[in-house]
């Protein structure tokens, strides 16, 4: 993918890794020290649909890949606690057939960046004079408008924990009306005759679930995958 917003000398994984660390910086810059819920980080923090084209990805299991080496310790850019869920990613990253999306199982782990790293995006960021800086580096100020019958992700890069306008948070939500409902991500029973949006599990959106073999995002009541055919158990 080919963007006037992708820096130039750096690929999907370090433009995530500084994304990342520039957008909590904003939000609050004494988090970088501690640690940062797995989840979190691919739900809000840079998010698949507005940070795309500034990752340079093309399409959801393209970002998945990229979190999942980040989340596996690649670079070192990251470390996983609990050691159990750093070593299943770690397994997952090594095999022939990875599943991308699989860090998405552990939500609630505890990712911890590393400090030195992080200083030298920070020192880069804070030497790079503000009127010169590059779209890509600014995280409230990313990209133009979106014109005529452009997608808001393809255009509007501007960070933001908000829901983007398309997608209200009342259509997100399963509307469980009867019982034996589980969570697609923990297997966990879902609360009966209320519209569930979160897990009160594990905390994980139920109202967008992924393929567990190639990753594509499918709609809710969906049986079968549209890209692999896989049957989707579990969802309600």
């Amino acid at each position: 993918m080919t963007s006037t917003n992708v820096p130039a000398g750096s690929d999907e994984l370090e433009r995530f890794f500084n994304r990342l660390v520039l957008n909590i910086a904003e939000l609050d810059r004494s988090r970088l020290d501690g640690p940062i819920q797995l989840g979190e980080i691919h739900q809000s923090l840079v998010p698949y649909r507005t940070h795309r084209a500034v990752l340079g990805v093309e399409t959801n299991q393209d970002y998945e890949m990229v979190v999942l080496r980040f989340l596996a310790g690649e670079r070192g850019y990251a470390r996983v606690e609990p050691d159990e869920v750093r070593h299943a990613l770690e397994r997952e990253l090594r095999a022939v057939n990875p599943e991308p999306a699989v860090f998405r199982r552990y939500g609630a782990a505890a990712v911890h960046l590393d400090p030195d790293q992080v200083r030298v995006i920070l020192a880069e960021q804070e030497a790079r004079p503000a009127a010169a800086a590059p779209a890509a580096s600014a995280p409230l100020d990313e990209g133009p408008a979106p014109e005529a019958g452009e997608e808001p992700g393809q255009a509007e890069l501007r960070f933001s924990l908000e829901e983007e306008p398309q997608e209200p948070p009342e259509q997100t939500g399963r509307d469980v009306t009867i019982g034996g409902v589980q969570c697609g991500y923990c297997g966990g029973d879902l609360p009966v005759g209320r519209t569930v949006i979160f897990c009160p599990h594990c905390g994980q959106n139920v109202g967008v679930m992924h393929c567990p073999v190639c990753g594509t995002e499918l709609d809710v009541g969906w049986r079968f995958c549209i890209t692999c055919g896989r049957e989707m158990t579990g969802l309600g």
